[in-house]
């Protein structure tokens, strides 16, 4: 399943708590998208079990920084319906996520993908179900080594998939 080209486009993360892998992944994007100049894709962040304005875990600052990546003023919100709404496009850490979005909003669930997966939807994968190889490990009480290795996985998925997010608003960067 493709997202439909469009001129604006919002992108959602989605993770746990919205203090580490769903931030960095948003700070990663919204520094490549600033870097090639576009403007007309949002992107933003939430969890599914997050307390509200909580900031960024301090490996998770600290190892976005040392890539380059500012998440110092992140702070975390809870995934809701409304949320949902205002997103195009949503890349879930990992399949409890998706079926946390299915629960809340079936129609929000036909744009919600694996960020491992994305393009294709999960029934297109031949993976057996929570492999872990389609999840993205959460860091959080991990060593400043598991965030780093966080960071390295989500930051080659976004570039992965950042031709396509551009192809959708008609970006083509080839």
């Amino acid at each position: 399943m493709k997202i439909k080209g469009k001129e604006n486009l919002e992108v959602l993360f989605v993770c746990t708590g919205n203090t580490c892998r769903s931030p960095m992944a948003e700070g990663i994007l919204r520094k490549s998208l600033k870097d090639q100049k576009i403007t007309v894709v949002g992107v933003s962040s939430a969890g599914i079990c997050s307390l509200e304005n909580i900031p960024a875990t301090p490996f998770a600052i600290q190892v976005a920084r040392d890539k380059g990546v500012d998440i110092s003023r992140h702070l975390s919100r809870q995934l809701t319906k409304m949320i949902l709404d205002e997103s195009d496009l949503v890349l879930a850490m990992s399949l409890e996520h998706l079926d946390f979005i299915r629960r809340i909003d079936e129609e929000a669930s036909m744009r919600a993908f694996l960020l491992k997966l994305f393009p294709r939807s999960h029934s297109e994968s031949n993976t057996k179900r929570d492999s872990g190889v389609l999840s993205i490990k959460d860091p959080v009480g991990g060593s400043l080594a598991d965030y780093e290795k966080s960071f390295r996985e989500i930051e080659k998925e976004v570039k992965r998939i950042l031709p396509e997010i551009l192809k959708s608003v008609g970006k083509n960067n080839s």
